[in-house]
């Protein structure tokens, strides 16, 4: 009888035999975090604009990678990831008080959550996925996105 290994790690992401992407999440966050930290200590640098356009160049492509494959549906973990944006907000000087959707909004940025969905909307609409699913969404002519009923 052959074993399946525990893990399984490709190219791309890791899975676990499960088919769970804790751990790919984990690894994700922890290399996400370590580039942060390299990025200048907010309170000498104190320039919000330069770093919050370093954390999207350097930090969030390393977040958003594949994420339609590993996209989590557990909130502990969708928690997990958030905490990185979370975390670089919380650096920023002059954002210390703040709640985090104020924050995001001052810094002009979305919650990764939000472009996790964004962005697999965009790829079904575009044709990026061979799925049935794009005749379910239909773009409007003001710009907002209608979302029809499935009927099976």
């Amino acid at each position: 009888m052959y074993h399946f290994p525990r893990l399984i790690r490709s190219v791309i992401f890791i899975v676990d035999s499960s088919l769970k992407f804790d751990k790919n999440i984990s690894l994700i966050v922890h290399k996400a975090m370590n580039i942060e930290q390299i990025l200048p200590d907010t309170e000498m640098f104190s320039d919000r604009v330069l770093l919050t356009k370093a954390f999207c160049t350097y930090v969030r492509p390393i977040l958003e990678y594949c994420s339609p494959v590993w996209s989590p549906h557990f909130k502990y973990l969708i928690t997990k990831i958030e905490h990185v944006q979370i975390y670089f907000t919380k650096r920023l000087k002059g954002c210390w008080n703040m709640p985090y959707e104020h924050k995001l909004i001052t810094l002009c940025l979305e919650s990764l959550k939000h472009r996790r969905l964004v962005t697999l909307v965009y790829q079904i609409l575009h044709g990026h996925y061979d799925t049935e699913l794009d005749a379910t969404f239909v773009l409007s002519t003001t710009l907002e996105l209608e979302v029809m009923p499935i009927n099976y």
